[in-house]
């Protein structure tokens, strides 16, 4: 049986074998969108087991790479809330256009505690920092990339995720590029000199519980007094949720990246000073400076001011 296709301008047909020069580019054309179209992924998961007063119970980790991806500049670590299993994360496309785009692999994580007293798994520096580049080393020789146990990390989490975020990087401030905290409410990690020169952004909702927002505003307010490189944000209208937090914690990010491609003399940032409502020098703020921001640069503060001022 021969396949009768109709011809633009007229009523003739022809067999697919005396088929028209231009239906025949039209075709190889739709086939090669619709390849294009398909991307395909690569995925591994490992779990690693728990030592001796270690406060995580469970520590899985998922790795999302896209098919035939080059050796990875760094690593986009993403956790969810309290004892949540974060692992969805990955299958987000925000998320993986974002690694794509920056030749990054994405683990997201799930971290578990079955007793919920102080300390859990929130404080890195009591195993779950460990388990995690534990998990990334694993992951590394499973996919064949094992660039992995040593690339920076960006990390981002929700809640009791943001507290781990902020936590590793104190735990490992050299392996961690940038963090970002948002809405978490229990800091009990305390920051070092290194874990202040890593760039960091907390997010706090406007009508989220005030014990989290004093919690959140207290570590920074503390640190950003010693020159911390950190930045805060009160999302508004938002209580306890992730809400739309990556669209000021991803341009932050890319900052940080274009940013760390500068000269190091180039890297100060820049640092706004809100109540007298001028920028002044990086470093340590002045004692007479009233409540400070550090941001990697103009355009980010930009974002940071969209982010506050435009009702979602």
């Amino acid at each position: 049986m021969k396949l009768q296709i109709g011809c633009f301008g007229g009523g003739r047909t022809d067999s697919v074998g005396r088929m028209p020069q231009f239906l025949r580019w039209c075709a190889v054309l739709l086939f090669g969108l619709l390849v294009i179209s398909v991307r395909a992924e690569q995925t591994f998961d490992v779990e690693v087991a728990r030592q001796s007063r270690e406060t995580f119970d469970k520590a899985a980790f998922h790795l999302w790479l896209p098919d035939n991806a080059p050796p990875v500049r760094g690593v986009a670590v993403v956790l969810d809330g309290i004892n949540v299993d974060g692992r969805h994360l990955a299958g987000r496309v925000q998320w993986q256009n974002f690694a794509r785009d920056h030749s990054f692999a994405l683990v997201a994580c799930y971290l578990y505690s079955d007793d919920l007293t102080l300390p859990t798994y929130c404080e890195a520096d009591r195993g779950s920092g460990r388990a995690l580049l534990a998990g990334l080393a694993a992951l590394g020789k499973a996919s064949r990339h094992p660039e992995l146990e040593n690339v920076p990390l960006y990390l981002l989490g929700f809640s009791a995720g943001g507290q781990f975020s902020y936590s590793f990087a104190c735990f490992r401030p050299d392996r961690t590029a940038a963090f970002v905290s948002n809405k978490g409410g229990i800091y009990l990690t305390p920051a070092t000199a290194a874990a202040r020169e890593i760039p960091g952004l907390f997010i706090v909702g406007e009508k989220d519980t005030a014990t989290r927002r004093t919690a959140a505003r207290k570590v920074y307010l503390e640190n950003r007094k010693l020159g911390a490189k950190w930045c805060m944000a009160s999302e508004p209208n938002r209580g306890h949720q992730t809400a739309y937090a990556n669209d000021l914690a991803l341009p932050f990010f890319e900052a940080v990246m274009k940013a760390g491609e500068l000269p190091a003399s180039e890297r100060a940032g820049i640092v706004l000073d809100l109540e007298h409502k001028k920028l002044i020098a990086p470093g340590v703020p002045p004692k007479e400076a009233g409540l400070t921001f550090w941001f990697p640069d103009e355009p980010t503060m930009a974002v940071w001011n969209k982010f506050m001022t435009t009702p979602k």
